[in-house]
């Protein structure tokens, strides 16, 4: 995929040519992992209520081929997938970062695998970054750990963002901490809320919108925020539908910020093929979408050689009528 020191395009691989997904379960969660599409978690399901947690895949192939300039638009756009070493293309100090990262177009190895265990690695092609994802089932909740290594002979930056795109309906509501008042507005389609760089508050906004409560695919709407930094590393969704809430927990030494995407058909905004309509809330180490801005603002991971970055994710599913904390 590349040679070490180097940047060169990686071999052709068609991410469609093995869809076999790795499942691993537990008494309350089931989860399919797709290693040939990015080592994403196709599927969280609650095995309580049958729910599924996560958006399903209406993207057929072929997918693009990996490269500097493949359109994330045009892979499965579903699932929890990563983004690394950025989310938006950008021209950085040390090459070009293409869209959404290296790591969702690339197949990934299994390195193990048991009933509730699976670890899965990949090496970056834009970068000398090796990835390695533990997922372990415990019980109603999805532990995953993760580690980045520089492999290669240069230093390396990097921003990193969980990017899980979560099934919603009309009504669910958005949890984030108590501690958060007010969120900075990236991205608003047609400017619906404000213009970008707005500081927005939080649940509802100036014009009166409840932020915090999820509309219909029919409103085309699709709005990106940012948090400041936090002190809690919690969030969820609360679905109506079953009364479960999907929380995640996160260390905010590793990850500070929590990207917000709320999108009820409005993106892409060009091209042909089905409207997203998901909330992602994306636990991150930059309050900003590219590695050149991560890298003017000084909050990109830096890694020399040999040197490795880890964090944890929780993903819980709280049982209708149980604590927490997000509801306290």
């Amino acid at each position: 995929m590349y040679v070490t020191g180097c940047r060169i395009e990686p071999d052709s691989v068609n991410a469609t040519d093995d869809l076999r997904p790795c499942s691993i379960e537990s008494a309350e969660l089931s989860i399919d992992v797709i290693p040939s599409q990015g080592g994403r978690v196709a599927s969280f399901r609650s095995r309580r209520s049958g729910l599924e947690l996560l958006t399903q895949s209406t993207r057929s192939g072929p997918y693009p081929q990996p490269g500097l300039h493949a359109l994330f638009q045009r892979g499965p756009c579903a699932g929890i997938e990563e983004c690394l070493p950025t989310v938006g293309p950008c021209a950085a100090r040390d090459g070009y970062a293409p869209d959404h990262g290296d790591f969702w177009q690339i197949p990934w190895r299994v390195l193990t695998r048991t009933g509730n265990h699976l670890q899965v690695s990949a090496d970056g092609f834009s970068r000398t970054l090796r990835f390695t994802k533990d997922l372990t089932l415990e019980g109603p909740a999805l532990h995953i750990q993760y580690r980045i290594e520089n492999i290669g002979l240069a230093r390396q930056s990097f921003l990193y963002a969980c990017h899980p795109l979560f099934a919603i309906s009309a009504g669910d509501r958005i949890l984030l901490p108590a501690e958060v008042r007010d969120l900075t507005l990236q991205y608003s389609r047609h400017n619906r809320i404000r213009p970008p760089a707005s500081i927005i508050p939080w649940p509802v906004a100036p014009s009166g919108i409840p932020l915090d409560l999820t509309e219909g695919p029919e409103t085309g709407n699709a709005e990106m925020f940012y948090t400041a930094r936090l002190n809690e590393g919690s969030c969820g969704i609360l679905r109506q539908s079953s009364g479960e809430i999907l929380e995640l927990s996160f260390d905010t030494a590793s990850l500070p910020f929590l990207g917000l995407w709320i999108c009820y058909g409005g993106w892409p905004d060009e091209g042909e093929g089905p409207r997203q309509y998901a909330v992602a809330l994306e636990p991150t180490t930059s309050a900003c979408n590219t590695l050149a801005k991560a890298q003017e603002e000084g909050s990109a991971i830096e890694l020399a050689c040999g040197d490795a970055f880890e964090w944890q994710i929780q993903f819980e599913i709280i049982p209708p009528g149980c604590a927490s904390r997000l509801l306290l």
